[in-house]
């Protein structure tokens, strides 16, 4: 017997495609895109070559009713830039009937299986995807997907749009997206933007975001981009630095010394190792005992 195709998510009912050439100006951008980042160099080398050979493919638009533009791209955004860099009149098309959610969706799709979207924006987007898929918001989504993580129960709903959604992603799982990829959102903005424009891997990224203080972080990553250390590098570079400050506290600054001990007791205070293990215990009431005592003096 013949297989049965998996449907996809962008599959839909749809009056069909219409193969065309638009003016460019009768095409408004895409009301979303995974991709947020374009490589300025590789946009001009892209439009060079449109200029001499004309645009490889056809962009995805739909009709757009109400608005000055009659057509609003759907997929292929860096060809359309590249094609307003090489001031190109008209690009073929494929026009499709959709209503935002199918636009969305399209887009995503198309877009999480190109290798070189970064892994940012294949996070943003997969987020974006399974809130489009479930009708739930992305700090909930979340929420469960760290459930589903740990063995507890969600609702079979979410399970179903899960396994959906990365049934339709190329070599990622959703357990490694749970464990891996959220926490990159939540990395510092220069380290999300290295990270964006392929400076660094995100496992780097990660490794640095470990450092506390914002000046040490801000040079380490410059180290990083810089000399393309190693990830063993990096980890010895952050065990110097918290050597140093393990030992030299005598040296600083009574504010950077109060910086530290609420570095220190926010670490503590999350620390699920310090607080599971019961021989921590006495250790945690004298040091308490002995901080209350400090302040009653």
């Amino acid at each position: 017997m013949p297989r049965t195709r998996k449907r996809s998510l962008t599959d839909f009912e749809s009056p069909g495609i219409v193969q065309d050439t638009l003016p460019l100006d009768s095409i408004a951008p895409p009301i979303y895109n995974p991709r947020t980042y374009f490589d300025p160099e590789k946009l001009q080398q892209l439009a060079e070559s449109f200029s001499e050979h004309g645009v490889i493919g056809r962009l995805t638009v739909r009709p757009v009713e109400g608005k000055e533009q009659p057509y609003e791209l759907v997929v292929g955004e860096r060809r359309f830039r590249a094609a307003r860099l090489a001031n190109l009149a008209e690009v073929p098309v494929e026009i499709k009937e959709l209503t935002d959610q199918q636009a969305i969706a399209l887009a995503l799709e198309e877009n999480l299986n190109r290798e070189d979207l970064n892994p940012i924006e294949e996070t943003e987007g997969i987020l974006e995807l399974l809130s489009l898929t479930s009708g739930l918001e992305k700090p909930e989504i979340t929420s469960l997907l760290y459930k589903m993580v740990k063995g507890r129960n969600v609702p079979t709903h979410f399970k179903k749009v899960v396994d959906q959604v990365f049934e339709s992603i190329k070599n990622l799982t959703w357990q490694t997206f749970a464990r891996d990829r959220l926490r990159l959102l939540n990395l510092p903005d220069p380290i999300l933007e290295a990270i964006k424009q392929g400076n660094i891997e995100y496992t780097k990224g990660i490794e640095i975001a470990k450092v506390q203080e914002q000046s040490v972080q801000d040079e380490l990553l410059d180290e990083v981009i810089t000399n393309n250390l190693s990830i063993k590098q990096i980890k010895d570079l952050i065990a110097q630095h918290k050597g140093k400050t393990s030992t030299d506290y005598s040296e600083l600054s009574t504010e950077d010394l109060i910086k530290d001990v609420r570095q220190t007791y926010q670490k503590f205070s999350r620390s699920k190792k310090v607080w599971s293990e019961q021989k921590n215990r006495k250790k945690i009431e004298t040091l308490l005992k002995q901080l209350k005592s400090l302040i009653e003096e």
